[in-house]
């Protein structure tokens, strides 16, 4: 339409550079402010909702810079963004013309630069492409990858460990893995890979509803055995930027690009937790051959019961099995009999080839061929003959609820 008012937002965690800029376009006649955010989480929730023409971005913001807020929006919504900064180097420039940004101005802008930044933005305005529309109906029905959840309640039970070398064993030639640090607040997959943590699950869980394959490909990190990790949040206050059912898009999203999908969790029985055995294949259960352990995982598989937990979806492992007969540890049928459970796998406890795994970086069963390398690799076969009975299609209905509206009914509302 000829007529057709520019649809502005602001975002600036300034809230007086906000009214500035807002007082500013509201002189213009063809110009109409329709939002603000004060974050770049914030700015792409928002952007999702009300679909701006052009968005004035501030660079320097808490949780999340305008540099990266403009990579994701520019990716997955049809507006122009324009960068604002009181920085005006050409580094500033150069960054924010690479993330998708139309323009760069310097704040406070005069009248008409501005004026003249936004009408021109709107003009260069991308637009969804037929083949861009299509292909997201595509994914909307695509059949989905396997996800294994990997938990223990227990303390030094060697969960990451397990997980580490469960993705490393199911991706090959033909297959894709990636390997998901969940455990929000101390998640150490990385440290176990020796990869750095530049962008990990926070990034993701932010832009949970406009995932894409590009997206996440800019997020994940690649080990030099080609798996593919989604890091844990750095630092641990970063963990209540992940909510529960963010985390839980983000795993389904992984699902519809990598044929496994591997969960490693912390020992804490959380919405968190609980979200991920809901949209697991299979959660395996890692056990260590004591007394209290054992007491700790009969605890959880109790209160699961009551939840109503689909429990033929579930694996028991028993890891770090001393070698030695005389140690004093329980016998691990001894456990499986306790627990009136299977026990699919006993991993044995060898402890210079885990630590040499471990101090170079690399998954056990790639830095050595004997034990416990043959025992992981043996249940992770195991593993993959359980996920690829059947097949699952995702469609938007099997997204984890927001959390208010799944506490509505059932009986986990009561008890987290």
């Amino acid at each position: 339409m000829a007529d057709e008012k520019i649809r502005i937002m602001i975002v600036d965690d300034v809230v007086e550079s906000q009214k500035n800029l807002a007082r500013l376009l509201s002189f213009e006649n063809d110009m109409e402010v329709i939002g603000f955010a004060s974050t770049g989480a914030e700015a792409l929730e928002e952007a999702r909702k009300i679909q701006p023409h052009v968005i004035l971005m501030d660079i320097n913001m808490p949780d999340m810079d305008g540099i990266r807020a403009t990579e994701i929006i520019t990716k997955s919504i049809p507006c122009s963004v324009v960068m604002i900064s009181v920085q005006s180097d050409r580094d500033y420039m150069r960054r924010a013309m690479q993330a998708g940004a139309v323009d760069f101005i310097a704040k406070p802008p005069s009248a008409e630069e501005l004026y003249a930044t936004v009408r021109n933005a709107y003009q260069r305005r991308p637009t969804f492409t037929k083949e861009i529309k299509e292909k997201k109906e595509e994914r909307a029905v695509k059949v989905s990858g396997k996800i294994l959840v990997v938990y223990s309640p227990q303390g030094g039970a060697g969960v990451t460990t397990v997980a580490v070398n469960m993705a490393a064993a199911m991706m090959s030639d033909y297959h894709r893995a990636i390997l998901v640090d969940a455990n929000l607040q101390f998640g150490d997959v990385v440290v176990h890979l020796d990869r750095p943590n530049e962008r990990n699950l926070v990034d993701l869980a932010q832009a949970a509803d406009i995932l894409d394959n590009e997206l996440i490909q800019q997020v994940v990190i690649q080990h030099d055995s080609g798996l593919n990790i989604l890091a844990a949040p750095k630092r641990p206050e970063e963990a209540e930027l992940v909510a529960p059912a963010n985390l839980g898009k983000v795993v389904q999203a992984l699902a519809e690009q990598y044929d496994y999908v591997v969960v490693d969790t912390s020992l804490h029985l959380d919405d968190i937790t609980l979200n991920l055995f809901e949209i697991a294949d299979v959660v395996m259960f890692v056990g260590l051959p004591m007394i209290p352990a054992a007491k700790n995982l009969r605890v959880v598989l109790d209160l699961l019961n009551q939840l109503g937990f689909d429990s033929s979806k579930s694996m028991f492992v028993i890891n770090r099995v001393p070698t030695d007969k005389r140690s004093g540890a329980l016998n691990p049928e001894d456990v499986g009999n306790l627990l009136k459970l299977q026990v699919a796998a006993a991993i044995p406890s060898v402890e210079k080839a885990m630590y040499d795994a471990l101090n170079r970086g690399v998954p056990v069963i790639i830095s050595t061929k004997s034990s416990p390398s043959k025992e992981l690799r043996d249940l992770a076969q195991v593993v993959m003959e359980r996920l690829n009975q059947g097949r699952i299609e995702l469609d938007e209905d099997d997204f984890v609820q927001p959390e208010g509206d799944r506490q509505k009914g059932g009986r986990r509302g009561g008890l987290f």
